[in-house]
């Protein structure tokens, strides 16, 4: 089959990179390796029977010999073995790689000596150029005579090194290369070639199936913690190449191609039903030219897939075709065609990957239907013999897409126009800081992890993706990922390169930067689906969205490209820099862009774009054609999308910032808060605003706001940053600008905003001087404040500070204030009492006595109550009865009792002349019981009683003053002085002052009189009839004279009473005294016989004598 041939390297399926270059295998030292001892000569030279040539040719020293390798043979398929010096001395043999295997970034070599060299290598980077750098840890002697290393096969999950050397099969632990023990692991001799059971893989599996090829025999062993024999199967003849599937084993022997199958031999039926013959194998030939025997190229086994094998067969002069069989024998697909035989090849799916001897590396596609050639490396080199293939167990490698990194630039350079993108970028991650493998760990630390527990900046390399580190290990073939695993490895005599397949991700970002989004979403989603993992967000997925969104961006596509920055989780920070007047406007919070973490593709679309308004401008060119004032309007709606898209865009970083593990870098936070203060602001959205400055754990940076904020006037929202910072007293100054005038922004809330967020204030002190302010701009809105004051505070105001500034503003304010002060016990309360009183008054005189229909009412309305109440009950007071309907609902009524509470309280807290005096001129012919009272407090007394009786016919408070000056209600404990003159005349004086209201009122003056007389009939000669008008009828004066008689009448007869109780008390006394002579007889006295009680003489007062006890005493001593 002719192959299509072509120079793939630069677009093929494999990147080749650098692992190690310049290994020394064992530095300064080199084998001394004897001059052989002369060959015994053969049998047909012994007998003569070789050519002349051939003896020529065979001689010491000729060139012949020098090229030959042994004598009578020669290697087809590549160039003859140069022979060692035969100078004199020893000769040196140089140390080289004969063999080797990767474990993530372990490299052991197996070396020409028979020694085991271990290299820990850098994790390279794809594409960078430079070759990874790498360290040599130990060497280790196997100890087999110095015999070259055949093969060695790592299995890292198992920490086990399997190496074939001098024809055994020896055991070492990894990582510390240390033989593992007999008893668990002998060394296997008599050993031809090894190979595994390629159905598992060898980075992750811990146990394995070791097909082990010895002299006519095939033995399968199990690798685990120990080694364990499960199956052996006899052959004919010995083997040079094994590969092995599962339950099937193609090997070649010194005849031919096999495929045995392992479950037929177990199965324990005939040899030759296990085995199936393929094809014969290449024989030495007899060269027609030299007549020499030309030893053929070692036979080539491989497993191309499962159950599926590849084999090697020559095919004319030089070619040579790879052979694909199933199991059965069955070619189902192609066959291969090599120019020459390869002198190493491997296949890693779906490529077969084969080496020249002059060094070339093609790469066959066997997928293809023309199993095309689609990769060649180092065709147009210098040749390299040295060059061979092994496929390892996996080596570690990343790509440099997607991978963040910060510009080395200066800190003054802000925004994407500062910076260009040939400026030199420098990776913050660094290979060559993760640390080393330790003890049996063969999983490499993801970059992320170990840069997570660093300082800031160096948290900044997590991107994007900075609060989730990666999955570990390397992901499936075809996943999004930047982190590489290689499966085939070139290494020559002291070099190692791997081929890395192209990444998936490097064709979603081909597509992308083709403007071909849509077909790189979809593919983006399909890598996620095969690799299991739909809701990864990991920094190579994340870089494929905000690529995406950057070109959408960049086409004027606002809204798609919002969905991929959403997806993408682009970095705030990095868009904000596309708006100048944001760049502007947070200064040095923003980091500058070269230092936000950012892949060197996204970077470079940023600086194509520059600014959003660069891209308003091209597309409002491109929509509007060249008439000016369509660019604009055009240009303004764009503007206003794409100020859209960023608050949109910074709303979902917002939600994404509240989570726990948010993927931001921590200062993002501010920044975004800060970002949207202002975007809100210009858009209009208040309420938003209002909400973000208000959340619990907003990060607003409020200098830069406030700042914005009073250049755009926006001075109500400066206020809101204040108050939710906890800045009250700066919040609170705004507010009083705003409320006075200075400032103007109608989205305040004016004064009863001002008084729901004063009244609330914590702070005491500062409740005050808001107090103190507000009582000067709006003294009854200051009233609210002085409820919220406690008394402690408010015995500690300035009072005359406050009263100056409320006088002039009413006297209900006034009033309150006063109010307050002596309730909460101010220093100076008394000295503002008579304040209170006056304001009492001038209220009282707004209330009744002002020029309005409404006034003159109330005031009738309450004389009228008041009278209607004391015509049923004289004794009323005014002052009761203000106590009763005080809550009415009438405000007056409750200022005329708050203010007699004031006045009759005791002792006196005010000026009662001042008092007196603003009653005479604020309401002289109207609070006369206050007047009364004030008099009473002054010591006029008759005064006060006339005004009760003739000003306000308050004639219970004149009784009460005059008759009753020690009631607890008495006016008269009020005065200096009590009344001197007795109650008599007292009450003849009301009684000649009631009369008098006869002049009147007639009828009243009748009840007055009546009543006294009846209450004080005793205190009152019947003289006092001549005073009564002749005019009353009889009736008025009758219960007055009936008791007067009654009186006399009674004293009459009381006399009458006590002589004839006396008369018969000295009669009961004479008829005791003669019987107790009768029956005691007389009891003999001198003068000198004393009280048995007090001991005192007798005398001649009455005496009793107890006849029990025969004692004497005085009546009045004795107990009775």
């Amino acid at each position: 089959m002719a192959v299509q041939q072509r120079d793939a390297a630069a677009d093929g399926p494999y990147v080749f990179q650098a692992a190690a270059l310049g290994l020394e295998l064992d530095a300064g030292r080199r084998l001394q390796v004897a001059e052989p001892k002369p060959r015994r000569p053969s049998l047909s030279q012994r007998l003569g029977l070789q050519t002349a040539a051939a003896e020529r040719s065979a001689s010491p020293g000729s060139e012949a010999s020098a090229r030959t390798p042994s004598p009578g043979t020669e290697e087809a398929g590549g160039s003859p073995k140069p022979a060692s010096p035969v100078a004199g001395g020893p000769k040196q043999r140089a140390v080289k790689i004969e063999c080797l295997d990767v474990a993530g970034n372990d490299v052991y070599a197996g070396t020409s000596h028979g020694q085991i060299v271990h290299f820990t290598t850098e994790t390279p980077e794809v594409g960078s150029g430079r070759a990874a750098e790498h360290f040599r840890v130990q060497t280790v002697d196997l100890k087999l005579g110095g015999k070259r290393v055949e093969q060695v096969l790592a299995f890292p999950a198992m920490s086990r090194l399997v190496v074939l050397c001098g024809s055994a099969v020896v055991f070492y632990s990894l990582p510390e290369l240390r033989a593992v023990a007999s008893s668990a692991m002998p060394t296997i001799k008599g050993v031809a070639c090894i190979a595994f059971d390629e159905r598992v893989q060898r980075s992750t599996a811990t146990t394995a199936v070791l097909c082990v090829a010895r002299m006519r025999q095939i033995s399968l062993y199990r690798i685990g913690a120990d080694l364990k024999l499960e199956q052996e199967v006899p052959i004919e003849s010995s083997v040079a190449s094994i590969c092995q599937y599962g339950n099937y084993v193609c090997l070649a022997d010194t005849e031919t191609y096999k495929i045995l199958d392992l479950a037929k031999a177990r199965a324990g039926g005939a040899r030759e039903a296990a085995q199936l013959e393929l094809m014969p194998t290449q024989q030495p030939r007899t060269n027609a030219a030299t007549g020499r025997v030309v030893r053929p190229p070692r036979p080539r086994t491989l497993v191309v897939g499962p159950d599926e094998f590849m084999f090697l067969t020559p095919s004319g002069d030089d070619a040579t075709l790879g052979v694909m069989v199933t199991a059965t024998g069955e070619a189902l697909r192609g066959t291969l065609q090599f120019a020459t035989y390869p002198k190493s090849i491997v296949y890693d799916d779906p490529y077969v990957v084969a080496t020249f001897g002059s060094g070339q590396v093609d790469v066959y596609d066997t997928r293809s239907p023309e199993l095309t050639l689609v990769q060649t490396f180092f065709g147009d080199g210098p040749p390299d013999s040295q060059r061979r293939l092994s496929t390892v167990a996996g080596l570690r490698a990343c790509s440099r897409i997607a991978q963040p990194e910060v510009i080395d630039v200066s800190d003054s350079i802000t925004g994407v126009a500062g910076g260009s993108g040939s400026v030199a970028a420098a990776s913050v991650f660094d290979p060559r800081n993760l640390p080393r493998h330790t003890g049996c760990d063969f999983e490499e630390t993801a970059w992320t992890e170990v840069l997570g527990p660093a300082v800031h900046w160096r948290r900044e390399a997590l991107g994007d993706s900075g609060g989730r580190a990666p999955a570990a290990g390397v992901g499936p073939r075809g996943a999004l990922s930047r982190w590489l695993e290689a499966r085939v490895a070139v290494f020559s005599s002291d070099s190692v390169h791997a081929l890395v397949r192209q990444p998936q991700l490097a064709r979603v970002e081909t597509l992308v930067r083709e403007q071909r989004v849509e077909e790189a979403v979809v593919a983006v989603e399909a890598a996620l689906t095969a690799a299991a993992c739909p809701a990864a967000r990991g920094d190579e997925v994340a870089y494929c969205f905000q690529l995406a969104g950057m070109v959408c961006l960049k086409n004027s596509l606002l809204d798609d490209a919002l969905q991929h920055f959403c997806r993408g989780e682009l970095d705030p920070r990095a868009l904000l820099h596309l708006f100048p007047e944001y760049v502007d406007y947070l200064g040095p919070l923003l980091v500058p862009f070269g230092r936000i973490p950012m892949a060197t593709g996204l970077r470079q679309v940023f600086y194509e774009i520059g600014a959003v308004e660069r891209l308003v401008e091209r597309a409002a060119r491109q929509l509007a054609g060249d008439s000016a004032e369509q660019q604009s309007a055009v240009g303004a709606t764009l503007q206003a999308n794409a100020l859209e898209m960023l608050q949109r865009y910074l709303e979902f970083c917002r939600r994404l910032m509240a989570q726990d593990d948010q993927p931001f870098a921590p200062d993002a936070i501010p920044v975004v808060d800060t970002s949207l203060a202002r975007v809100y602001a210009a858009t209009g959205a208040h309420d938003r605003l209002c909400s973000l400055l208000r959340r619990p754990r907003s990060a607003v940076v409020g200098d830069l706001a406030c700042d914005y904020y009073r250049d755009a006037r926006l001075y109500y929202y400066c206020s809101l940053v204040h108050r939710a910072q906890g800045d009250s007293a700066r919040a609170l100054d705004a507010w009083r600008r705003l409320l006075s005038g200075e400032w103007e922004d109608p989205r305040f809330g004016g004064l009863p905003e001002y008084l729901e967020y004063a009244a609330a204030l914590g702070s005491q002190a500062a409740l005050r001087d808001e107090y103190y302010w507000l009582a000067g701009f709006d003294a009854e809105a200051s009233l609210v404040l002085l409820a919220r004051l406690t008394d402690a505070t408010v015995a500690t105001v300035d009072a005359e500070r406050v009263i100056d500034a409320i006088e002039v503003r009413g006297d209900r304010v006034l009033r309150v204030f006063i109010e307050r002060l002596i309730a909460a016990g101010h220093a100076r309360a008394t000295h503002y009492v008579t304040y209170l009183a006056k304001a009492y008054v001038r209220q009282i005189r707004d209330h009744y006595l002002a020029d309005t229909a409404e006034a003159r009412a109330r005031a009738a309305a309450l004389e009228t109550q008041y009278r209607c109440a004391q015509a049923t009950d004289l004794s009323l007071t005014f002052r009761d009865h203000l106590r009763v309907v005080r809550r009415s609902g009438d405000e007056g009524t409750e200022l005329r009792a708050q203010l007699l509470d004031v006045l009759c309280a005791r002792p006196p807290r005010y000026d009662p002349r001042a008092l007196l005096e603003c009653i005479d001129a604020e309401a002289p012919d109207y609070l006369h019981v206050e007047r009364a009272v004030l008099l009473v407090v002054l010591g006029q007394a008759d005064d006060a009683l006339d005004a009760l009786v003739h000003r306000c016919s308050e004639y219970a408070e004149a009784e009460l003053l005059l008759l009753r000056p020690d009631a607890p209600r008495s006016l008269a404990r009020l005065g200096p002085l009590r009344p001197e003159e007795p109650l008599t005349a007292r009450v003849r004086r009301l009684l000649a002052m009631y009369l008098r209201v006869a002049d009147s009122d007639d009828d009243t003056a009748a009840r007055l009189v009546v009543d006294v007389l009846a209450r004080y009939s005793a205190h009152v000669d019947a003289d006092v009839l001549d005073q009564i008008p002749a005019h009353w009828p009889y009736t008025a004066v009758e219960p007055f004279v009936r008791r007067r008689l009654q009186l006399l009448a009674r004293d009459e007869r009381a006399l009458q009473v006590e002589r004839s109780l006396a008369t018969a008390r000295a009669q009961a006394d004479r008829a005791d005294a003669v019987l107790a002579l009768a029956d005691h007889g007389p009891v003999p006295l001198d003068y000198s016989q004393t009280c048995a009680a007090c001991k005192k003489l007798l005398g001649s007062a009455s005496f009793v004598y107890m006849p029990d006890t025969r004692q004497i005493s005085h009546v009045s001593c004795t107990k009775l």
